[in-house]
């Protein structure tokens, strides 16, 4: 609830005011759908209603929120079916990238994801909720990048950030058995073993978790 929101304190308001707001999405705090309005937003922050807004567009290039100039700025809210055609086209295209970061990848990337699943493991030991779903998504946007293309990147990244934000409210209100650190270990394999066959089971395994995303927290 907007109403949970703090004012900020020091360093670039901008950054923080996006900080905050992407933090309150992820943890639940702002729910889908849920109104962001500058005037209010202004007040709770203590920042200018200019510095709200240029947070907000930050966020709508991460899809986390859908403005409508002029009428108003809502937490994104995605149907079953948004979240089905996302997941289609998530997939063809991470399978893509995730190719080409085998072909490309030496030992140093491959501790470097070993180090962030240390990390990752870490979030989850302690319940950081929101730091458990940055290291969920920052997990892949690794791979992403060492594919070496920036169009793949972006497409990418803009498709799956809200998703994460839903499976982040799931997670935080589920808290399911296992870890994350397990649900990446088997991507990480088939990406060492360079096989795009075992690589596509393990990312067609691996996004089921969107698929049981709750209808309460959907259009």
């Amino acid at each position: 609830m907007l109403n949970d929101l703090q004012p900020l304190k020091n360093g670039s308001l901008k950054e923080q005011v996006f900080h905050t707001l992407r933090e309150a999405i992820f943890t639940g705090v702002l729910q889908p759908g849920e109104p962001l309005r500058e005037a209010r937003l202004s007040r709770q922050l203590q920042v200018s209603q200019s510095t709200i807004r240029e947070a907000l567009i930050q966020l709508e290039h991460l899809g986390l929120v859908t403005r409508v100039p002029n009428k108003h700025t809502l937490v994104t809210h995605l149907s079953r079916e948004d979240v089905a055609e996302r997941l289609v086209v998530r997939l063809r295209l991470e399978e893509l990238a995730s190719v080409e970061a085998a072909r490309r990848a030496d030992e140093a990337f491959f501790t470097e994801l070993d180090d962030h699943l240390g990390h990752m493991a870490r979030a989850w030991d302690a319940r950081d909720d929101f730091a458990c779903g940055f290291a969920d998504l920052e997990f892949p946007r690794r791979i992403w990048k060492q594919a070496h293309n920036r169009t793949l990147y972006d497409m990418l990244n803009q498709l799956t950030v809200p998703l994460f934000a839903f499976v982040s409210m799931k997670r935080r209100a589920e808290r399911p058995g296992g870890t994350l650190v397990q649900a990446h270990q088997e991507i990480l394999q088939s990406l060492r073993a360079a096989d795009e066959a075992a690589i596509r089971q393990a990312l067609e395994r691996h996004l089921d978790v969107f698929k049981s995303i709750p209808a309460s927290l959907l259009a």
